[in-house]
């Protein structure tokens, strides 16, 4: 049976991960809680929204 949550946790690690070169599993959990922030921080933001919706139809 597929896990409900596995979409959102891959989309967010290959956003986060993909093309970098993290020299420890720290660094990896700081560049993905540093995502999270700048995410949340942003989420009301009604241009990025659209911008975000756009490129998920594509």
């Amino acid at each position: 049976m597929a896990e409900p949550h596995r979409g959102p946790v891959h989309r967010l690690r290959y956003f986060v991960l993909d093309g970098t070169d993290h020299a420890s599993h720290k660094e990896q959990g700081s560049m993905i809680r540093r995502y999270i922030i700048w995410r949340n921080k942003y989420a009301a933001d009604k241009r990025l929204r659209e911008i975000v919706n756009r490129a998920n139809v594509a």
